[in-house]
């Protein structure tokens, strides 16, 4: 029975290797990926993607190391302070083994705020707000997708809120004919899901479709 056991583990190692979902190689970078995107989410971004071996390209970077980060960041901050505009992580960057295919993530503390996108002053000149506080740009023919929302993080400045607020970014590369519908879902379960775990104390609105 035992090793009619291990020979059924074996087939299934072989045959998730087979259809390039393996994610046994990296622990940690898959850990973080289906954390903060969800693991069926994970799966249906590399049917999108291509046939091939999905691989993690930030294996070493866990999710507490990230969020540490943006917290302490928020908390040096202070109007007029520059401390935040030099720093992104990217929480899970994926790619097809053997291809171009990427899809790459991003997280920031921005240096566009609400009033300086209503004012128009704003970096960008492509946000557009979709309620409750959040704006979305989208680019590249919508493979790459930035969302701007108020997050306050607790033993802040008072002004950390309206003054830096979080900013999230998607994106994929030589994929032309990409799902853009699943992107945005994959942008807003980010948005969503940092806003949970750094946690932000408003309890930002997203939709869950960007």
């Amino acid at each position: 029975m035992a090793v009619a056991a291990v020979v059924v583990l074996s087939a299934c190692s072989d045959s998730a290797k087979d259809d390039g979902r393996d994610r046994s190689d990296a622990p940690i970078g898959w850990s973080t990926c289906n954390t903060l995107f969800g693991a069926d989410r994970i799966d249906k971004l590399q049917d999108e993607m291509g046939k091939g071996t999905l691989e993690t390209l930030n294996s070493d970077y866990p999710l507490e190391e990230l969020l540490s980060e943006r917290v302490s960041i928020a908390r040096a901050w202070e109007p007029g302070s520059e401390v935040h505009y030099a720093n992104t992580a990217h929480p899970c960057d994926l790619g097809i083994d053997g291809t171009s295919a990427r899809f790459n993530s991003f997280v920031r503390w921005s240096v566009d705020t609400p009033k300086n996108i209503d004012d128009g002053v704003a970096s960008l000149d492509s946000w557009k707000p979709v309620g409750g506080g959040v704006y979305v740009s989208r680019k590249d023919s919508g493979l790459r997708l930035l969302a701007l929302f108020p997050c306050k993080v607790q033993g802040t400045h008072a002004d950390q809120e309206a003054g830096l607020p979080l900013e999230i970014e998607t994106e994929v590369r030589n994929v032309p004919d990409f799902d853009t519908d699943l992107l945005s879902q994959m942008t807003a379960g980010l948005g969503r899901s940092l806003a949970k775990r750094l946690p932000c104390t408003n309890d930002p609105k997203i939709p869950s479709v960007l």
